[in-house]
């Protein structure tokens, strides 16, 4: 089960995040649900107020930005992108130090 102390060894799609902090003004306070990971970046689902409510899909550099995220037991955790730039799989196996 996925947790503050263990989200960095679990899958982050599928979980709610939202951008508190970016060198890109107009990422900051940008809310969705995570679609797709890569090295550099997350695929974002959002529902966008442009599009007459219609989901929108962006795509968000990890390395700009510094991300909330909501795990499923109701924990908001905070996490600065540049912690999380490698590959989803590597991830799982990097070691980290206790938060």
């Amino acid at each position: 089960m996925i947790s503050s102390k263990n989200i960095f060894y679990h899958e982050l799609i599928g979980l709610e995040i939202k951008i508190v902090d970016s060198t890109d003004s107009y990422l900051i306070g940008l809310t969705g649900t995570i679609v797709d990971e890569t090295k550099k970046t997350f695929l974002i689902q959002t529902n966008s107020s442009f599009n007459k409510g219609k989901s929108a899909e962006k795509l968000i550099q990890k390395d700009i930005s510094v991300f909330q995220f909501k795990v499923p037991d109701g924990t908001i955790v905070e996490i600065d992108g540049k912690i999380l730039l490698n590959r989803p799989e590597d991830r799982i196996k990097k070691r980290y130090k206790k938060i």
